[in-house]
């Protein structure tokens, strides 16, 4: 979004949602917004106008206090719930006085008098405008803020995690040896050599663990390899689902975008996702993959440079992730199950995150608690 906020065509970049039950009104009001905005939804009623916002969120909202069913202000509340931060403008007349403490309690940003002046419509738009833009540059400077404070965790945690797979290697390479030597001199089926065993399988399952440590604290992978990724990705589910309850959607449609990967490093990202939304659905459900080509901006909101991306989705209908969990959810050693040799040690999305950003893409998640969880991947068109 442009953050002009002089520029005559700012209006033009705000998505609206007007809400009037009033024919002749909405048809003189209408034309009036469609001409000073970006793009205008217009609804007939409190219900109607929900529902528009739910399909296509807007910025701002203008809308008409008394409505048959779903009154302006009840919709209005419902609106904050699902965006906290839109603006909201309602057009009342001096006889619904009974309204303005629901009003100021809900926070509304403008009041329009009717019969509207378009000139104090106007103004109220350009004030909302202001309110959004100032949230957005807040709120971007708040993710830089915790970009760079990850970015600098993150590379505090490959130092640490380097000298620890290059010590627990040694460590474990002697240990392996050991037990080898032992099990070749135990009598085979004797209580030492089925000891030796156990710890043998147990050192093994520590070798693949530091393996992962170890994929964190590597700076860089060769991309190696210009293709699609619809075999990957079915290679991937069938991999993780097969014998399982769960039903897997494919849905491609990105037209063949080829992408420039580590075919491995990429495979394991995409497996782990699999696996992540398998564990989310013991009981069984539906997991459905997604493609689609995409461009970014670079001014969008998913803090992406400028240019064309594979957009990958995961989309589970498992359990979902609790709210106070998304901000750790890609911190390593975050982990919600239990902790065992075998799961819980909180490196696999912490291992996804650094893979995908060192193909110069993105990874990021969507929840709502008990709805399940989408996990949406972007990877850089290929420029070869």
């Amino acid at each position: 979004m442009s953050t002009d906020l002089e520029h005559p065509d700012f209006l033009k970049d705000l998505p609206v949602l007007y809400v009037e039950d009033d024919g002749p009104t909405r048809n003189q009001v209408g034309p009036w917004l469609q001409r000073r905005v970006g793009s205008l939804v217009c609804a007939a009623s409190g219900s109607a106008g929900l529902d528009a916002f739910r399909d296509r969120p807007a910025r701002i909202v203008v809308t008409d206090i008394c409505m048959p069913v779903l009154d302006g202000l009840t919709m209005a509340e419902e609106i904050r719930r699902l965006d906290p931060a839109v603006a909201i403008i309602v057009t009342t007349a001096f006889e619904q006085t009974d309204y303005m403490a629901r009003s100021i309690e809900l926070g509304v940003d403008r009041y329009v008098t009717k019969p509207i002046r378009f000139d104090q419509l106007e103004a109220a738009l350009w004030h909302c405008a202001h309110k959004v833009v100032a949230q957005e540059v807040l709120r971007q400077r708040a993710w830089f803020e915790a970009e760079a404070l990850r970015v600098r965790h993150q590379e505090s945690v490959r130092i640490l995690t380097g000298g620890l797979a290059h010590d627990f290697n040694n460590l474990l390479q002697a240990i392996l040896a050991s037990f080898s030597l032992i099990r070749q001199q135990a009598t085979p089926n004797s209580a030492i050599g089925q000891n030796v065993l156990l710890g043998e399988t147990a050192a093994t399952q520590a070798r693949t663990l530091v393996r992962r440590l170890a994929s964190l604290s590597v700076p860089s992978e060769t991309l190696d390899h210009v293709g699609t990724v619809d075999t990957l990705l079915r290679r991937a589910v069938a991999t993780q689902l097969d014998g399982t309850d769960i039903r897997a959607v494919f849905a491609f449609g990105d037209g063949g975008t080829l992408i420039e990967c580590n075919q491995a490093s990429l495979l394991q990202v995409l497996g782990h996702l699999v696996a992540n939304a398998r564990e989310a659905m013991p009981g069984g459900g539906t997991l459905t993959v997604a493609t689609e080509r995409s461009t970014s901006s670079g001014e969008d909101g998913r803090h992406l440079p400028p240019g064309g991306y594979l957009h990958i989705t995961f989309s589970d209908t498992g359990h979902g992730i609790p709210a106070a969990n998304m901000p750790l959810l890609f911190e390593p050693y975050f982990s919600t199950k239990e902790r065992s040799s075998q799961k819980g040690m909180g490196l696999g999305l912490a291992l996804c995150d650094t893979l995908v950003h060192r193909h110069g893409g993105t990874l990021s998640v969507d929840s709502i608690e008990g709805q399940g969880a989408t996990f949406h991947l972007y990877l850089p068109v290929a420029k070869r």
